[in-house]
């Protein structure tokens, strides 16, 4: 067999193609509404005396559609480069934004 002719490597999981469809699909559609959560976050400096976390909020929030754009594209390039468990995790990851901005929420600090 020659080089051209040699098989890329293992079949890709079509769990993995999936899922990374679906994630396509809810990552379109959730960046804007990201964005808005973002901008609207900003009104919640005026809630608390504690500037530092309302403006650590900000930025989390703020940071969600770049990160569901950064991941999305991630996790599509691991898969073709054949790296599944990083496809996994990297479309995973904007998870952990969504995590600490609501466990920022339910720990809002009172004024």
């Amino acid at each position: 067999m020659t080089e051209a002719h040699r098989p890329a490597g293992p079949p890709r999981s079509a769990l993995l193609k999936a899922l990374l469809i679906a994630d396509s699909v809810v990552s379109l559609i959730g960046i804007p509404l990201a964005l808005f959560w973002g901008l609207m976050s900003g009104m919640s400096t005026t809630t608390t005396d504690n500037a530092a976390f309302a403006n650590a909020y900000v930025l989390v929030n703020l940071t969600l559609p770049l990160a569901l754009l950064a991941c999305l594209i991630g996790a599509w390039t691991a898969w073709a480069m054949r790296r599944e468990r990083v496809a996994w995790v990297v479309m995973l990851l904007p998870l952990a934004w969504v995590a600490v901005s609501v466990g920022m929420m339910a720990s809002w600090p009172a004024t």
